[in-house]
């Protein structure tokens, strides 16, 4: 089983380890039930906000929701190329963690690729606490940023207030490829 495919079981099990029902962990991480639910069951791939959410709320780092042997890096983690990438169930959204392994960070930084096509429009749109920058590494996106649509070639690089409302998508056939880096705020990062 990878560890995207392990996302759904861990966080049911670090759910239960903290004795939290779908409705307790929903009203700390401000997500639905049926939302938790379906992570939890392999059905749905969250966004970035949903997992800076929950693992806040379960007071693990992300990587660990992807692997619960995640061990901490004293002072660095390194990303191969030849890492593995994760991805959701039905492959049209990926999602790879580029410092899994290092907890209590100030950033968190992804490797994204966003979904193509009119359904990568009916997903919601998140906000989070803190500052995101979006970097185009290949392909085309789609910003939607409040009410605002930028289009994003490769090298681009948006920075912004993670408050306003946003999704990316990717344009054209192939599917693009983002670098993520989210800052969170000053009461909610975690001194190394």
């Amino acid at each position: 089983m990878s560890r995207a495919d392990r996302l759904g079981p861990n966080l049911k099990e670090l759910r239960l380890e903290r004795g939290l029902t779908l409705d307790k962990l929903a009203g700390m991480s401000s997500l639905t039930r049926g939302y938790l639910s379906l992570v939890e069951r392999g059905l749905k791939t969250p966004s970035i906000t949903a997992l800076l959410r929950v693992a806040d709320a379960l007071q693990v780092n992300i990587a660990q929701l992807f692997d619960m042997n995640a061990a901490p890096a004293p002072r660095y983690t390194l990303h191969r190329a030849s890492d593995p990438e994760l991805s959701s169930i039905d492959g049209t959204f990926g999602l790879t963690p580029l410092a899994a392994g290092r907890t209590r960070k100030m950033m968190e930084p992804f490797l994204m690729t966003p979904s193509t096509g009119p359904a990568a429009r009916t997903g919601p749109r998140w906000a989070h606490g803190g500052e995101e920058m979006l970097f185009v590494v290949s392909g085309r996106v789609s910003v939607n940023l409040g009410a605002e649509e930028l289009v994003m070639e490769k090298g681009d690089c948006l920075y912004f207030s993670g408050e306003i409302k946003h999704e990316v998508r990717s344009l054209g056939r192939q599917k693009a490829q983002v670098l993520v880096v989210i800052a969170l705020p000053a009461e909610e990062a975690k001194p190394a």
